[in-house]
């Protein structure tokens, strides 16, 4: 049936132009398709990243390379072997050791003192200090004033210990000038000898070690060595 216009569904509009629009339904046609090359494209990008997540999933589990352990602890990541422990023994300082007897030790304020080596010395019927059965040796003690003052030699302190580390007995011989040591004054640059003789008892190592300070700071030096 035709309108009142009289035109109808696929008939031309008046006046011989084309239709006012498509016929409705599937006349319209499907959509277009994409192209061929694009899928191609997108199906290889998602099996390129589906094998980069399974790599890394073995990688993780360990599955490459593994201590058979079944964790990560590969070669890599082992800790190394602890070496063994060595003890160590730290020698003393020189200044805290034994000189031997004849080395000269220069003390800070610049006195040098040397200590001869032990020689055995007989007392006579009027020394004082010298005991039965003990033996008695002299050393020669020499002060040489490397200071730019007159220093004192009451200040100079001499003591000897035996091998047991026990303080030794003085012995003084008046009768063979073997008197109290060092005394007076001694000039920049000058030097004085004197003796000194101690008594060792036996049975101690035949050992005897001579200390001797210059001032009464403390500033000690240590000799050391065996009995003749």
């Amino acid at each position: 049936m035709s309108d009142a216009n009289g035109s109808g569904p696929g008939r031309p509009s008046p006046g011989g132009g084309p239709p006012a629009g498509p016929p409705p339904g599937p006349l319209s046609g499907p959509a277009p398709a994409p192209p061929r090359g694009r899928t191609w494209l997108l199906a290889l990008t998602g099996v390129l990243v589906l094998a980069v997540g399974v790599v890394g999933l073995l990688v993780g589990t360990g599955a490459f390379g593994g201590d058979g352990g079944g964790g990560g602890g590969g070669a890599a990541s082992a800790s190394p072997p602890a070496s063994p422990r060595t003890e160590t023994t730290t020698p003393p300082p020189e200044s805290a050791g034994l000189l031997p007897f004849g080395r000269t030790h220069r003390y800070a304020d610049g006195v040098e003192v040397t200590v001869s080596a032990p020689e055995r010395f007989v007392p006579s019927d009027t020394s004082a200090g010298h005991r039965a059965g003990y033996t008695t040796v002299t050393v020669q003690v020499t002060v040489r004033n490397g200071s730019q003052e007159r220093l004192e030699l009451a200040v100079v302190q001499v003591r000897g210990r035996d091998g047991d580390g026990r303080e030794t007995e003085r012995v003084f011989d008046a009768a063979q000038d073997l008197g109290s040591g060092h005394t007076g004054t001694l000039l920049p640059g000058r030097r004085a000898v004197a003796a000194y003789a101690f008594d060792v008892p036996p049975g101690t190592g035949s050992v005897l070690d001579v200390e001797v300070s210059v001032d009464f700071t403390g500033d000690s030096a240590f000799w050391g060595g065996k009995l003749p």
